[in-house]
This record gives C-alpha cells, structure tokens and sequence, in this order.
C-alpha cells in the first residue's frame, strides 16, 4: 500500500467549523494572549522611550549637589542662569537668546473651575507643574504649541495627555477654562505636546507666579542646551569652579535614562505577569487539542489505515492550530489598537501614551503563533503514537 504525503489544506480548515464553540473559544485564547502581549511590549516600549526621548546629547541640567540628582528636591540660586549665559561660551544662542532656562518643578493639588461657595465639594487632583520662562522652548525642542500661545501672568500651558492622566474630561481643560493650584488662580491659554516624552503630561505656568505663589526665590533646575555635546565639558568646569553654588553638572541624556532605570524592575514585573498569563493560556489550548484528539481518534486512525502517515496527520493538525492562532492574533491585535492606542499610562505624577508600534505587533502576533504552535505538540505527539487497530475499536 503506498503511502500519502499529506492531507490537504482545506481538510484542516474545514475541521475548524466542525466544532465551532471549541474553535471559538480557542480563538478567544489567542486574541487574548495577542493582546495581553502587545499591551505588554507597548507599556514596556512606553516607559522606556518617555524618559530616553525627554533628554538630548546637546542639554545639559544644573542640579544642587545634595539633591542627589533629584530635580525636585533640587535648589539653585535665581541667578544661575544668567550666569550661564555670560560665562558659558558654548550655550546655543538662537537668535542671539540664550538657550538656559531656569525651572521649577513640583507636584501639586490640582482644582478645577473657579473657586466653588463654601461647603461646596472642592476636589483636588495630583499634577505636576513646571514653572518656566519663554526660554524653555528654545530647550525642549520636543514641546510643540498646538493650540494658543505663550503663557503670561496667571495664565498657562496644560499637556496634551494632562486630561487623561487625571481621568478627567478634556473639555474641563479648553482654552479659557479654569486652574487653580498652589493658591492661585489661572487660565488656560495654550495646549501643547511633546511625542513620547511625559512632558505633556505636565503643566507649565510662568516662573515668576510659581516663586512667588510658593514663597520661593530660588529655582529646581537649570536646563543649558548646548552648541554641540563637545561642550559640556566647559560647563561641567564651570560647576566643580563654582564651589560656592555646590552645583552638579549631568547631561539631559544621562538623567532621563537613570531616572528610566528606576523603573526597571516594573518592566520587569510586565513581562513576567504576560508569560505567567501566557503559559495559563498554553496549558488550556494544549488540553483543548488533546480532547480533540480524543474526540477525533477513530477518525485518525480510519487516515492512517488508509495510507496516511502519523507525519501527516500530524502536519494537519499544527495547520488547525496555526491558521487558528494566527486569526486570533489578528483579532487581537486589533483589540489592543482599537483599546490601547493612545491610551495615557500615569506613573507617579507624570504619564506616558502608549504607541502601538512594530514591536508591539511583533510581541502580540509572535505570541499567539507561538501559543498554537506549543500547544499543538502533546497532541502531535499522541498522534505519532496512535495504536489504529486499537483505536479503530473506539466507541
């Protein structure tokens, strides 16, 4: 008797409709590892790429020396930025302004609206704000004005994700509306955003209303962009000569990536709850398979009676998985974009967007394949060993 090569396709596929609640459960198991990936890789990638992509080579932050490089227990003298700008050759002079923006940054209370009657509920929200001058944009190249202009007295900036990092409605967060925070009261002039950094979540108001609201003469920071990365050096001089203002020097580049390696062990956390999630999801597709095995042995057995190879058979049934799988992966990756993307992720008192990106598709899709594929071998494996005689006896 000569021997079969291989099953046609269509026999695998048709066998899918055979027992649609059984496939459609299955499938469920793949969209959902897919999307339990992507949303994964995209939380990871997010955090990773918000802080890398808030420092630049060529910007350089001025920090006191006991603030241990933290910028928010940081305190500099209020003129250290202009001490910069006459001292520091290699400062970036965009049209002849001094790229040195001297900041405050801080957590705040938050309210919204004008300041209600007494006894009326007040709520109060955790934000951060960031007290600066016009110079900062000749900074932050990343912060881009979308809507408005530049803050004046009692007035300010709101970030793009700032709504959704609250869980508020953006409408409360128009031009025109309402902010109170610090003591004081200010109007929204302006929306900006800054693409994968957790800048926009973050308010800024002017410098000058944010010292004197919080009783401060001194700033946070000093942000210095520089001509080219070459001269940090002459600025790093600057702050070891300048004993007096007990200064630390640190490229934005190397602080935003520090401050990303705090966050290592959450990353960490991510991926190990999807593979543990992912491996609950293996072990039920691979028992899903073996019952339908079970369910199918006379069947298996009739083909190999008839000249089939447990290859084939085999063959067969990883098409089933795979075909399976990969439609679920689809679905489900196009949950994740549908649900995730663009979806503000709030860590401490700043937030991310998560971008649904080539290696979030690459995580969820390969996640699913790799589901059908492993879950298919004990089934592949009672295949090989399938007894037709004794199998050819089943009820």
């Amino acid at each position: 008797m000569s021997r079969r090569r291989s099953l046609p396709f269509d026999y695998a596929v048709r066998n899918l409709v055979r027992r649609p609640l059984r496939t459609l459960l299955t499938g469920a198991s793949s969209s959902l590892v897919a999307a339990l990936f992507v949303a994964t890789a995209a939380f990871v990638q997010g955090l990773s790429t918000s802080f890398s992509n808030a420092g630049r080579d060529d910007v350089a932050i001025l920090l006191s020396r006991v603030s241990n490089s933290d910028v928010l227990r940081s305190t500099v003298p209020p003129s250290l930025a202009e001490l910069v700008a006459a001292e520091i050759a290699g400062v970036a002079r965009p049209g002849g302004v001094p790229a040195v923006s001297p900041e405050i940054h801080s957590g705040t209370n938050l309210r919204l609206g004008a300041q209600p009657p007494e006894g009326t509920p007040d709520p109060s929200y955790p934000a951060f704000v960031r007290g600066v001058t016009e110079r900062a944009f000749l900074v932050h190249n990343a912060v881009t004005l979308i809507e408005g202009h530049l803050p004046g007295p009692s007035e300010v900036l709101v970030g793009r994700i700032v709504p959704d990092q609250l869980g508020l409605d953006p409408a409360r967060f128009r031009l025109g509306e309402t902010l109170r925070f610090e003591g004081g009261t200010f109007t929204i002039v302006g929306t900006f955003a800054a693409p994968g950094t957790t800048i926009e979540s973050e308010i800024f108001a002017p410098l000058t209303d944010l010292r004197s609201l919080s009783r401060r003469e001194d700033s946070s920071a000093v942000f210095v962009r520089l001509k080219s990365p070459a001269d940090f050096g002459e600025l790093e001089l600057f702050a070891r000569r300048r004993l007096d203002l007990e200064l630390n020097a640190i490229p934005s580049a190397l602080y935003y990536q520090e401050l990303g390696a705090y966050f290592g062990p959450i990353r960490a956390l991510a991926w190990v709850l999807a593979l543990m999630m992912g491996g609950a999801a293996l072990f039920g597709g691979a028992n899903t398979l073996n019952a339908a095995v079970q369910d199918r042995v006379r069947e298996l057995a009739t083909l190999r009676a008839i000249g089939y190879r447990s290859r084939a058979l085999a063959w067969s049934l990883l098409q089933e998985s795979l075909v399976l799988a990969a439609a679920g992966g689809l679905l489900g990756l196009a949950l994740a974009r549908f649900a995730l993307s663009g979806a503000a992720v709030r860590i401490a008192m700043g937030a991310f967007t998560l971008a649904i990106g080539p290696t979030a598709v690459l995580a969820g899709f390969g996640a699913a394949l790799f589901l059908g594929l492993v879950a298919t071998l004990p089934a592949v494996a009672r295949v090989a060993r399938l007894p037709v005689a004794v199998a050819l006896k089943e009820p």
